[in-house]
């Protein structure tokens, strides 16, 4: 009964996106070949050791890790960046040439935040400096002087990519004009396309998510449309816990066009609020981000060394959250979230198909169809409920339009973020008979922060 009761308060899969969403079901359309999986969600932000080699390679590779993004941010002083002097700059940029270096053995790409390197990575003085105050742009050029000979130096433009500045629409990171920023935008990205033209350039890196009333996209938008500036990815945030990847995609595509701006790849390099990162959360994430095809970095909300450490929350060890914690140490563990990025990775092979979130966007799901099974990785966004999914199409993957189908179900749990979770709880198979080429199940979600994954035989 336990088994079944936990099969049952998972189920949750997503139909094609031209068919009416209900409330409460998430629909799979079998069908619907989305293409090859390429792990879309497997990047984060920080979380990397500065030490090489500290975290077990297996870590990085069970998850397909492909995504990295840092600039030195929150190292002790001396090392607060270029607006305190050459010497501190140069900790900052250490930091960041050692985890670009781990990213590129494991061939993860990685986004350097130069904003961080230049010192405003949230922890900077209300006095701190901004490039181009009072019109004066000789300390960012100089900066950005030493940089790229830094970059060329080091040859560290393999698999590179520059946020130009992040999250310039908060104060918190960028506490000057808005129009300076903008004329930054236009130096910085003109320069660097001269001389790192094989660094891809990508931005705007908002906090906020497109909105065609938000006058930092609009004016953003139409500065780049004339100034002939566009990135090479699209970026934003999703960490204010609520909108979803559909809307704020949508919302892009509709302001593209008012400003005749191409469209260009998507990059979320910040996804999922503190209490997201649970398995729950994090499937919904997943699913989220593979409809839209954009990469996604987990949002990493430590600080300090341990802001360099623990994959964004994905991995922990020892003292890792006490008085003991010691930034070099070892013997890590993976928690109930890993085990959801594993899963993700080494288990959902083949090819994707056509999912959709519920009508209440609390559930989602993402499924893929491979040689052995259909996988179907399901996430309710933090709340409990009672929910359903729809396979659609059975009939694409070789089954009759009607029978009965064994679905076994993988629980992914959660203790806490510093808990060791070494499995997903295997909760058995349960068989669900069906007809009209497809099977709904229903999903009770008793608590806020279990993933499911559910699984059949494919003919």
């Amino acid at each position: 009964m336990r088994a079944l009761l936990s099969l049952l308060c998972a189920a949750f899969v997503a139909a094609s996106p031209l068919e009416p969403r209900d409330t409460i079901t998430s629909t799979v359309n079998l069908g619907n070949n989305t293409g090859s999986p390429e792990h879309l969600a497997s990047g984060f932000i920080y979380g990397l050791p500065d030490t090489q080699n500290q975290i077990p390679d297996h870590f990085y590779t069970d998850i397909g890790f492909n995504y990295a993004r840092a600039g030195g941010a929150q190292v002790p002083a001396p090392g607060r960046g270029w607006i305190w002097g050459l010497a501190e700059y140069k900790v900052r940029f250490a930091s960041a040439l050692s985890n670009y270096r781990t990213a590129r053995k494991y061939n993860a790409d990685f986004i350097f935040l130069i904003h961080d390197l230049w010192g405003a990575d949230g922890t900077q003085n209300s006095t701190a400096p901004y490039p181009g105050d009072n019109g004066d742009w000789t300390s960012w050029d100089d900066y950005l002087t030493q940089w790229i000979s830094d970059v060329n130096a080091n040859k560290i433009t393999d698999g590179l990519s520059v946020d130009i500045w992040n999250e310039p629409d908060l104060t918190y990171f960028w506490n000057a004009p808005q129009a300076q920023y903008i004329q930054m935008w236009g130096r910085t990205y003109h320069r660097l396309r001269q001389e790192l033209s094989t660094v891809k350039l990508i931005g705007p890196a908002f906090a906020g998510q497109p909105d065609p009333t938000n006058d930092w996209w609009t004016t953003f938008l139409s500065f780049i449309a004339s100034n002939s500036s566009v990135p090479d990815q699209y970026v934003w945030h999703m960490e204010s816990g609520g909108g979803d990847m559909e809307g704020a995609y949508g919302a892009l595509v509709g302001m593209l066009q008012t400003y005749k701006l191409p469209i260009k790849p998507l990059n979320i390099d910040e996804y999922a609020t503190w209490p997201e990162q649970v398995p729950a959360g994090s499937a919904w994430w997943i699913s989220q981000l593979e409809r839209v095809n954009a990469h996604g970095l987990r949002g990493n909300w430590l600080s300090g060394w341990q802001l360099h450490d623990f994959m964004a929350s994905l991995v922990s060890k020892a003292y890792a959250n006490g008085p003991d914690y010691s930034p070099t140490g070892g013997c890590y563990y993976p928690n109930g979230d890993y085990q959801v990025y594993q899963y993700y990775n080494l288990n959902m092979t083949g090819y994707r198909v056509g999912t959709s979130p519920s009508g209440d966007l609390k559930l989602d799901t993402f499924a893929t169809v491979g040689k052995d099974m259909v996988r179907v990785l399901t996430g309710v966004r933090i709340t409990t409920g009672t929910w359903q999914i729809t396979i659609n199409d059975l009939s694409a993957v070789g089954l009759p339009t009607s029978g009965s189908l064994n679905i076994h179900t993988w629980g992914f749990p959660f203790t806490n973020h510093w808990g060791e979770v070494d499995v997903p709880n295997d909760l058995g198979w349960v068989s669900h008979t069906y007809s009209g080429n497809s099977v709904t199940f229903p999903v009770f979600q008793t608590d806020t922060s279990t993933a499911y994954a559910f699984e059949f035989d494919v003919v």
